[in-house]
């Protein structure tokens, strides 16, 4: 059985966007573009919420044609359009980019049980959410940003229930940003 692993920028204060929805805090950086692309080359699959995924589909099938992309931007982009994509949805979602799949969260212990390597969590709040208040997280890894936004879209939800997680590393990137691994622990 494959692990899951959510994957996922923050601020300390562990907020995803800014109060108005932004995300324009997160600085570009050139030493996370080797982890991204050695984590996108570790991976059978990738799951997002239904915005994130409504998102990335207009940036990633034409991302590795720029001219000014990086051999990293080329190597992602060419990932990111060949690797299945689900999508986590209520309803009934139209997913159209290439190799994209509606599911629900019931599909995802048989998408873990399928998958030879790891699976990504590539997600929104809710998504992610979800699926640890289902305990199909193994792993969180936090792209952890130097500021403190004070509201915005938190990652976590207060729900009352306790989740011990145990630090695998950390490394530290040029921007200042700090990417966490964490190992979610069973509560059996």
């Amino acid at each position: 059985m494959a692990e899951l692993f959510l994957q996922i920028s923050v601020s300390l204060d562990t907020y995803i966007e800014d109060a108005h929805g932004n995300i324009d805090w997160m600085t570009s950086d050139l030493s996370f573009d080797r982890i991204a692309t050695a984590t996108l080359q570790s991976i059978d699959g990738m799951i997002f919420g239904r915005k994130a995924h409504a998102l990335l589909a207009e940036f990633w099938p034409t991302a590795g044609d720029r001219l000014d992309a990086s051999a990293d931007l080329v190597a992602q982009a060419r990932l990111m359009n060949s690797l299945p994509k689900y999508v986590l949805t209520t309803g009934d979602e139209q997913t159209g980019w290439t190799n994209s799949h509606a599911i629900r969260v019931g599909d995802v212990p048989r998408l873990k049980n399928e998958a030879t390597r790891p699976l990504a969590v590539f997600a929104g709040a809710a998504a992610a959410q979800a699926l640890l208040a289902a305990g199909l997280i193994d792993e969180v890894r936090l792209v952890q940003y130097p500021l403190l936004l004070g509201s915005g879209t938190p990652l976590f939800t207060r729900d009352g229930v306790r989740r011990d997680l145990r630090l695998l590393g950390s490394e530290q990137l040029a921007s200042g940003a700090v990417l966490l691994r964490y190992r979610v622990r069973s509560r059996h």
